[in-house]
């Protein structure tokens, strides 16, 4: 990489740092991310990792946490919000426009605008190794993906999908299983 465009990175992190996010050795966030207004401490980003222009991260509660495991690419205008915990493994592909959050919005009461609704305690995230998670998809509250999971675009992930599962739809539906190469 360019190295001018390395020092450009490596500015572009004082914000998010700044706001108590930890960046690991190589690892950067490019310009346009939303930092005002949100806390970033517990924000933990493994090395190497690559999140894309205009990403929006946030933890809602004091002591929750994002982990992001070493060498994952996280593509352009994605959002991760967390009310409980997010974990994100290593080698993860995540593609641009993927929505990943742990909690819902509370819209239920027909007497509180959705504007000043609240936001539900959420349940955890697990995205383990090695997972490939395509544009546009949607990985809600209480997902574990297992290691090696692909996910098709556009999908909505609403449950939990073991090792190897190529996965897809609105709710997404297990399509089959790859073969373990031993």
């Amino acid at each position: 990489m360019n190295p001018i465009y390395i020092l450009f990175l490596k500015f572009s992190n004082l914000p998010a740092i700044f706001k108590g996010a930890h960046f690991g050795k190589n690892s950067y966030i490019s310009p346009g991310y939303d930092f005002f207004k949100i806390s970033l401490k517990g924000l933990n980003i493994g090395k190497n990792v690559l999140i894309g222009r205009n990403a929006w991260i946030s933890i809602i509660k004091k002591g929750k946490k994002i982990n992001i495991g070493d060498g994952t690419n996280i593509g352009r205008n994605s959002i991760i919000s967390c009310n409980q915990k997010i974990t994100i493994g290593k080698k993860c592909l995540i593609s641009y426009s993927v929505s990943i959050l742990d909690h819902d919005h509370m819209v239920n009461d027909i007497n509180i605008s959705p504007m000043d609704g609240i936001i539900s305690d959420g349940k955890e995230i697990i995205i383990e190794n090695d997972c490939f998670i395509g544009a546009s998809s949607f990985i809600l509250k209480g997902v574990h993906l297992g290691k090696h999971c692909v996910v098709g675009a556009n999908s909505v992930v609403t449950k939990s999908f073991t090792d190897f599962s190529v996965i897809a739809g609105n709710p997404a539906k297990l399509i089959r299983k790859l073969n373990e190469s031993k």
